[in-house]
């Protein structure tokens, strides 16, 4: 995002330690000004009740640099994932994981 290397493994764990979060999965989605920008997949643990985007920027800027917080957070029931139960960052994106 902007030029900077975000690792979404070291930004996930920021965010699973929300009291509000199920599940999550950062990934990149495209950005005119950033090239990529850092988005929050989350899995509420109440979806009456979800965390809020900024309530996740500000948990993730607690420990790591500005650039790595989210700029975007949707809302989803259930994280796709693949035969051996890994999460499908292709299918979050969109990518067609057939290539």
């Amino acid at each position: 995002t902007g030029g900077e290397k975000v690792w979404p493994d070291a930004v996930e764990a920021v965010i699973a330690s929300h009291a509000a979060v199920g599940e999550v999965a950062v990934i990149g989605r495209p950005d005119p000004h950033w090239g990529e920008a850092v988005t929050a997949v989350v899995v509420p643990v109440d979806p009456r009740q979800p965390p809020t985007l900024a309530e996740l920027r500000a948990l993730v800027r607690e420990t790591m640099p500005a650039y790595a917080a989210p700029k975007a957070l949707e809302l989803i029931e259930q994280l796709p994932r693949g035969g051996l139960g890994k999460v499908s960052r292709a299918a979050l994106r969109g990518d067609d994981e057939r290539r």
